[in-house]
């Protein structure tokens, strides 16, 4: 076990807490193999969030066809778009708290954005605020709770052209007629016209659709301080400039924004090699490569990371542990707690036994994010587990939200189970005892008290 990762006693980060475990507990929500839509899953894509912390991905079927899942199952297969044909599909998606989705396939043969509400835009369609323009390519789609889609598009001077240029899209209710252009190839940022393919597929736009944050690549003649990160209009990091830290920007790698505005970016500044990958918060390293977190050294690079609403933070780093999974505080990222590595034995039922060995993290910056975090402190992971026979890829979810009071058993509810047990411990007194729920040292009229006073909650 490595320092405070589901330690023998409750871990309090802020109002987040690591539950005491055995194995390092998670739940699968799908795995390669598992029958959907009168088929099986034979590929698994990235996971997104909504608000009520449900979680959103599309998967590829044995019989061709894709499934979008929402929460806890499928609420779309592309077949039922007959007799319009839809193939593929991006691993890059997005729902909405209303089972809303949209996903990237191929729509009659086009590239396309596609959501609850059918056809956004295709590939040949005239490009939405480029009078005269086609649509080229449409690609990394996201969704807000409130049902907003973002992607990425470039467009064409002939339908089926190639690209002249890209642009960050944004349309309101994911309805056609409200697509309207964020960035675009050719507008100025500072000083400099986005380059002719410098709209990036790195972005991340916050959930109440009013914050974006993306990777541009300025038409500046050099390549080396051509690539910045814009935050709603405004660079905060470019290439060869100074970090403030005595050394400079060099790349970057992945992004998260959220309502607050706040954002966090991954990369690698220019300076000494045991140092240089980084975790920029608002616009300030406040980690880097070669510290040691939660008993581990960070080593390589951070490969993805995800911001909530609470400005806690989940990201996937290279360290002397294998590749490894942090949760922390966005402005003290390095008193982060480890929440599983490579190598762990998870356990997936709830029987403080391991299940499943968590043989690898999927998260890449460029085919899609890998995980995503929500404000419940709910971490959804695409993973590898090997269940002793084969390994699979699989959705997990990691649950570090603070224990619902009074629910000493576990069982998801305070009821007649968890008030036998807080009356077999009452008048005892010590240290960790099963009962004592506000940490006084003793089970007593206070604990009872708060024990009722939860009694019938769902949790």
């Amino acid at each position: 076990m490595f320092g405070h990762r589901f330690a023998a006693s409750v871990l309090v980060l802020g109002a987040i807490s690591a539950p005491s475990f055995g194995q390092i507990p998670a739940s699968i929500v799908a795995r390669v193999g598992d029958p959907l839509d009168g088929s099986t899953i034979s590929t698994l894509n990235s996971p997104f969030t909504n608000s009520l912390g449900q979680v959103g991905f599309v998967a590829a079927l044995a019989d061709a066809s894709r499934s979008i899942w929402v929460g806890g199952g499928s609420v779309f297969n592309s077949s039922s778009a007959l007799p319009d044909v839809l193939t593929g599909g991006e691993s890059t998606m997005g729902i909405s708290d209303a089972a809303g989705f949209i996903y990237s396939p191929s729509f009659n043969g086009n590239d396309a954005v596609y959501t609850h509400l059918g056809l956004l835009l295709a590939d040949g369609d005239p490009a939405p605020g480029m009078p005269g323009m086609f649509s080229s390519f449409n690609s990394r789609p996201t969704m807000t709770p409130g049902g907003d889609a973002n992607w990425i598009a470039g467009w064409a001077t002939t339908p089926g052209g190639a690209s002249v240029g890209r642009m960050f899209y944004t349309a309101a209710g994911a309805n056609p007629a409200s697509t309207t252009i964020i960035i675009k190839t050719g507008d100025i940022v500072d000083g400099f016209p986005v380059g002719t393919s410098g709209v990036g597929f790195g972005y991340d736009v916050s959930q109440d659709n009013r914050h974006r944050i993306i990777a541009l690549t300025l038409s500046t003649g050099s390549t080396t301080n051509d690539v910045c990160i814009w935050v709603d209009g405004t660079v905060v990091a470019r290439e060869s400039l100074p970090t403030g830290q005595g050394d400079n920007w060099q790349t970057f790698s992945s992004m998260g924004i959220n309502n607050n505005g706040n954002h966090v970016i991954t990369g690698d500044t220019d300076g000494a090699t045991a140092t240089d990958a980084f975790v920029a918060y608002d616009g300030v390293i406040v980690l880097r490569e070669g510290t040691v977190v939660d008993g581990v050294t960070l080593s390589g690079t951070c490969r993805w990371i995800s911001i909530d609403n609470n400005n806690k933070v989940a990201f996937v780093h290279d360290s002397s542990a294998g590749e490894t999974l942090f949760y922390g505080d966005a402005a003290d990222l390095a008193n982060a707690i480890v929440v599983a590595h490579v190598g762990d034995s998870l356990d997936t039922d709830g029987d403080n036994v391991g299940d499943h060995t968590l043989m690898d993290f999927k998260a890449s910056g460029t085919i899609g994010p890998g995980l995503d975090v929500n404000d419940d402190a709910r971490i959804y992971v695409e993973v590898d587990l090997n269940d002793g026979t084969t390994t699979a890829e699989t959705i997990v979810q990691f649950d570090l939200g603070a224990p619902c009071l009074g629910d000493l058993n576990n069982d998801g509810v305070v009821d007649l189970n968890d008030l036998t047990l807080i009356l077999s411990n009452f008048g005892s007194v010590g240290p960790g005892l099963t009962g004592d729920i506000d940490s006084d040292g003793d089970v007593d009229l206070g604990d009872l008290t708060l024990l009722l006073s939860a009694f019938g909650t769902i949790c």
